[in-house]
């Protein structure tokens, strides 16, 4: 039986969530639901194998077991990737993993795009390498994004495109690509030449009757140029342990990722990564994962009603991935100044700003995206919060 109705304390852990609040707004006294971590235990089974490793008072260097790699390959063999032991390659995280590609595959003022609103830390890959950054943003129709095919080829084009960083599900709205979608992504893709450094660490959170793709999964050409990046930090709350990998199936581009990974003093997981993801990627990981799920599920319904009884202007974009929500202010907030004070100084929530994904195209003003991952009870509160600030909208 898991426990999500109730609140954890995480107090004396040094949780950035926490632990930031001043920095970020200005204050102790409100409830941050910004940062993609969990208020929720780690699964008690990753808890045990980690204690049962701690029996034995040597901590010293590990060599990465058989059983890691088998694990990865069965996990995402049953996604419909194909995955040998060759492909894979660690990396601390995925952040880092997606920083390794752009300074293993692009030099210094060439044009990297992505395809806002998106993952802030795609920006600053970018920028601290050089880079010249192409935004392609995504339309926004019926309350979900969809890709602009004809604007995305045409910068491609114009800029000599050389990588893409790609969302997939999407963050921040949790949109699930379909195979047609990633078909006409890969075409383009591959007519140009373009290397695709897929970031799928919400992946395993996709709810149905939505189904995760693969990028590298297709029955297509795109496998070659695809660095798929993964990790079980966001499905099982590992974020502190820093697991991540890169999975590329091409000779050339494993072997120039892994000289730059190399070069920069990244070699394999650390001791304790090994152990979680070995614990995590099994069939009680799969258990676990799905009652998370249905938690997950009864979140967003929650907040959704809650918003359509009382706040029905503001659009709540479902996401199909993730337990990360996308909040459409607009209707009520021209300004995104006062849209955060509101939350802050009223509603004592920290969210996580909109305008942090937009890059120069503003596709996320107007917008704050809110973490959901919290117990039933966390999330109470914060909507009891939300609905004693709705009559200072007015003032």
């Amino acid at each position: 039986m898991h426990d999500f109705q109730h609140s954890l304390s995480r107090e004396g852990t040094h949780a950035e969530k926490y632990a930031l609040r001043q920095t970020l707004f200005g204050t102790d006294d409100l409830l941050p639901m910004w940062v993609a971590d969990m208020d929720l235990p780690t699964p008690p089974f990753i808890i045990e194998a980690l204690q049962q490793r701690l029996t034995h008072p040597i901590l010293g260097y590990p060599h990465t077991p058989e059983k890691v790699y088998h694990s990865i390959i069965e996990w995402h063999n049953a996604t419909g990737l194909s995955v040998q032991k060759n492909d894979i390659v660690f990396t601390h995280n995925v952040a880092n993993g997606f920083m390794m590609a752009v300074a293993a595959y692009t030099q210094a003022h060439d044009a990297v795009m992505l395809m806002p609103p998106v993952y802030p830390p795609f920006f600053d890959a970018i920028s601290r390498h050089g880079g010249l950054t192409i935004e392609a943003p995504l339309v926004l129709h019926n309350n979900r994004y969809a890709i602009d095919f004809d604007s995305l080829e045409q910068k491609i084009q114009a800029f000599h495109v050389k990588l893409l960083l790609f969302c997939h599900p999407q963050n921040p709205s949790g949109r699930v690509w379909a195979q047609e979608e990633l078909t006409q992504l890969a075409d383009i893709c591959v007519r140009h030449k373009v290397i695709v450094v897929s970031d799928e660490i919400h992946a395993d959170l996709t709810y149905p009757p939505q189904k995760h793709i693969p990028l590298a999964s297709l029955e297509h050409p795109i496998r070659e140029q695809t660095i798929t990046l993964a990790s079980p930090g966001k499905t099982f709350n590992l974020g502190g342990l820093q697991i991540g990998y890169a999975l590329i199936h091409n000779t050339k581009l494993r072997q120039a990722y892994l000289d730059y990974c190399k070069a920069n003093a990244i070699y394999d997981l650390n001791l304790f990564a090994q152990i979680a993801l070995a614990a995590a990627y099994t069939e009680q990981g799969k258990e676990w994962r799905n009652a998370l799920q249905n938690h997950f599920t009864a979140n967003i319904t929650l907040l959704d009603n809650f918003f359509k009884a009382n706040l029905p202007a503001v659009n709540v974009m479902k996401p199909e991935a993730s337990y990360l929500v996308w909040l459409d202010f607009r209707a009520i907030f021209t300004s995104q100044q006062a849209l955060k004070k509101w939350l802050i100084e009223d509603a004592k929530l920290g969210l996580n700003d909109g305008e942090s994904f937009s890059g120069k195209s503003q596709a996320g003003t107007g917008f704050m995206r809110i973490n959901l991952a919290v117990s039933t009870q966390t999330l109470e509160q914060a909507l009891k919060q939300l609905q004693q600030a709705l009559p200072k909208l007015n003032r």
